[in-house]
C-alpha cells in the first residue's frame, strides 16, 4: 500500500507542469505588460509588417505564433460576424520585434489634434461663410485676429497628429524580454 501511494504521488508530481516562460513589456523599470502561452500578441516586425496570432510557445530568445486575422465579415443573412483566418506557426526572434501597439488611454481624438483640427477649421468655415453671407469684409481687424487664433488651434492640432503614435517603440525605454534570459543591464 505505501508503494502505491509513493507511485500515485510521483505520478501526479510528473504530471504537474510549471508555469514556463513569459514575454515581459517593460518601460524603463517597470513592467508594464506581460504575455503568456495562449495570449493574443500583435507587434510590428523589424521589417515594418504587423502581424498578430496567439502565442504558442516561449522560449528562451524567441516567440512561436500561431498566426491568424480576426476580422468581420458578412454571414448568410448580411450581419457582421466575425471570421478567423489562421496562417500556421511561425518562429520570431524576440530582437526581431520593433514595435508593439500602444494601448489606448483617455480620449484618442484629443491624444492625436483630431478634436483641435475638425473645431478649428470648422470654425474658420463658419466664419468665412457667415462674412461673405452678410456681405461683410473677411479683413477687419477682429475677424483676421479670430482666423489666425483658429489657424494657429488648426496647426497645433495639425502637429499633435504628426506626433502622435499608436505604437510604442521597442528600444532604450520600453523592453520586450523573455523571463528565461532576462535584459542585461
Amino acid at each position: 500500500m505505501k508503494n502505491f501511494i509513493v507511485f500515485i504521488v510521483v505520478c501526479f508530481v510528473m504530471d504537474a507542469s510549471a508555469q514556463g516562460d513569459f514575454l515581459l513589456l517593460r518601460k524603463n523599470d517597470q513592467v508594464i505588460q506581460s504575455y503568456v502561452k495562449g495570449s493574443y500578441f500583435f507587434c510590428q516586425l523589424s521589417t515594418k509588417q504587423w502581424i498578430e496570432g496567439r502565442i504558442k510557445t516561449i522560449k528562451d530568445d524567441s516567440v512561436f505564433m500561431e498566426q491568424m486575422n480576426v476580422q468581420q465579415v458578412a454571414n448568410f443573412w448580411g450581419m457582421p460576424t466575425l471570421d478567423t483566418l489562421k496562417y500556421g506557426v511561425i518562429k520570431i526572434a524576440i530582437h526581431d520585434i520593433y514595435a508593439l501597439p500602444k494601448k489606448q488611454h483617455g480620449i484618442s481624438v484629443v491624444n492625436d489634434g483630431s478634436l483641435f483640427t475638425i473645431g478649428a477649421g470648422g470654425y474658420m468655415v463658419l466664419n468665412l461663410v457667415n462674412n461673405i453671407g452678410q456681405n461683410e469684409s473677411i479683413t477687419t481687424t477682429k475677424n483676421l485676429t479670430n482666423l489666425s487664433i483658429a489657424a494657429a488651434v488648426f496647426m497645433f492640432g495639425e502637429l499633435l497628429h504628426l506626433t502622435h503614435r499608436t505604437y510604442i517603440v521597442l528600444g532604450k525605454k520600453y523592453q520586450l524580454y523573455s523571463t528565461a534570459t532576462p535584459p542585461t543591464k
